[in-house]
């Protein structure tokens, strides 16, 4: 019985790791994209987008699509999987070649870029949180409730505490 509680955390203790890891793979990505002046319409890290090259994480796999969801393919190594997703998006060896370089350069810096919270990952949870507050409020227009405003009172404050973390974090106002 021991030993599978004992496997069972070490299962969990790595998917929260993976969950954790994947926000920064997303940091140096999007870093990189925005250095070369790639719209943000035209990729999408972990969410699925008709009409952009799409990066995801999966159980054990990483899936890029390209746009309209066609070509999708699965990889188990992170660096195909880069390479992939930059091959879509630059459609140009040399500025492919270049961003894959500038990835794995990036990389080498983990350890230090994961002393800090991930930019993805805070947006991620800012915009999750303002969806639930924004859902909160509409409920509350239709019946009023106590546990609402409590949670609505709750979710507003840990919004702020995001948004004031991004800030001292990044120098960035959402």
């Amino acid at each position: 019985m021991e030993d599978t509680k004992r496997y069972g955390l070490e299962a969990l203790e790595k998917t929260t790791e993976i969950s954790e890891f994947k926000w920064y793979i997303f940091d140096i990505i999007n870093e990189g994209l925005e250095q070369d002046g790639i719209e943000k319409s035209k990729f999408s890290l972990d969410k699925k987008k008709a009409d952009a090259v799409c990066f995801t994480v999966g159980a054990g796999s990483f899936s890029i699509c390209g746009k309209g969801g066609e070509a999708v393919k699965q990889h188990h190594n992170i660096y195909h999987a880069v390479c992939d997703f930059f091959n879509r998006i630059y459609e140009n060896e040399e500025n492919t070649e270049n961003a894959v370089t500038r990835f794995l350069i990036r990389t080498l810096d983990l350890p230090a870029l994961m002393k800090k919270p991930s930019r993805s990952m805070l947006r991620d949870q800012i915009n999750k949180c303002q969806e639930e507050i924004d859902a909160l409020e509409e409920k509350m227009q239709k019946e009023p409730g106590k546990k609402e405003e409590t949670m609505l009172s709750l979710n507003k404050v840990y919004l702020k505490g995001l948004k004031e973390k991004m800030e001292r974090n990044f120098g960035e106002t959402i």
